[in-house]
């Protein structure tokens, strides 16, 4: 009877066995399995950028002046005129004191109002009348009248050169601390729609507020000068435009669109999927803030597979699923 009872019971224990592996196996199939939408973290360059708008100007302009009182006498060019360094442009004689009228008050606002940047070409009228020569290849945007008085120091004519152009812009207080010389540019131009590379040249040293019609306090801003690096004909003085100012860039940032990112009080997370299939919570930092996609300062590195969505509550350490 001893030797019939052992067989028997090894065949129970058996029994017993396959039906725990079988529970397990059966327990194990019906493991919560998160089905999610996932993305890959990628590796890219990105930027962060100021933009301000302005007007196109010449970078050398040209403003006339006399010396001393003067009449200008025959003019030999026009408003408009593109003329050659040297070309005669008109004559100046000189003149005792003038008589201010409507049209040297005029001329003395649209002075006031003019580039400061502007180079001084004067005549000094010391030996009686001279002829007005221009000082460099350009075109003319005011010329005098035959004659038209020009009171001594006030500016009677501009022109502007014909080579190398920037863009003067006004960047709010709030950004201009991140802007610098030598930072590079995306210039727009409104009239053309074309898009200019440009570099910062100076940013001014103080700051100005503009003033409502009312009296008002408007807002305060800073000027900057930006060079236009690669301008054609079709760019104009007067033109306006604006300029994305890259103030800092990144070779290489992982980044995520926001979907990825969570939030729980301040702490910020996102869950990664692992080689197990097996969603890991990460707490996660971020950086600059991008038109679709945030950059990841720390936590998350380029390549794994982040969970995007989910219509189920997820967990550290459950099962995910990909949907196609």
């Amino acid at each position: 009877m001893q030797m019939l009872k052992r067989p028997r019971m090894i065949l129970v224990f058996t029994a017993v066995i396959l039906l725990g592996m079988l529970l397990g196996s059966a327990a194990h199939g019906q493991e919560r399995t998160a089905v999610v939408t996932a993305v890959r973290a990628e590796c890219k360059p990105i930027y962060n950028s100021v933009t301000a708008s302005g007007t196109v100007e010449a970078e050398h302009s040209y403003a006339f002046s006399a010396r001393r009182n003067a009449l200008v006498g025959e003019v030999y060019c026009q408003a408009g005129e593109t003329v050659r360094a040297g070309q005669a442009l008109w004559r100046l004689e000189p003149a005792e004191e003038l008589r201010w009228t409507v049209e040297l008050l005029q001329n003395a606002a649209a002075a006031l109002s003019g580039g400061a940047d502007s180079e001084r070409v004067e005549v000094a009228l010391e030996k009686g009348p001279e002829i007005v020569c221009a000082p460099a290849d350009c075109t003319l945007l005011t010329v005098p009248s035959a004659g038209q008085s020009a009171p001594v120091g006030l500016t009677y004519a501009q022109a502007v050169g014909l080579g190398a152009l920037r863009l003067r812009v006004d960047i709010a207080e709030a950004f201009v601390a991140e802007v610098c010389a030598g930072q590079r540019a995306n210039i727009t131009v409104s009239a053309t729609g074309g898009v200019y590379a440009g570099r910062v040249q100076s940013v001014a040293p103080v700051a100005r507020q503009a003033v409502s019609l009312t009296g008002s306090p408007g807002a305060v801003t800073v000027a900057a000068l930006l060079q236009i690096e690669d301008a054609d004909r079709s760019l104009r003085p007067g033109y306006s435009a604006s300029a994305k100012i890259f103030v800092d860039e990144k070779a290489e940032a992982v980044v995520l669109p926001y979907e990825a990112i969570r939030q729980e009080g301040r702490e910020e997370y996102a869950y990664v999927i692992g080689q197990d299939r097996r969603l890991q919570r990460r707490s996660v930092k971020t950086g600059y803030a991008l038109s679709q996609a945030v950059e990841v300062t720390d936590g998350i590195a380029a390549g794994e597979l982040v969970v995007l969505e989910s219509a189920e509550e997820l967990a550290d350490g459950i099962l995910a699923e990909v949907a196609a």
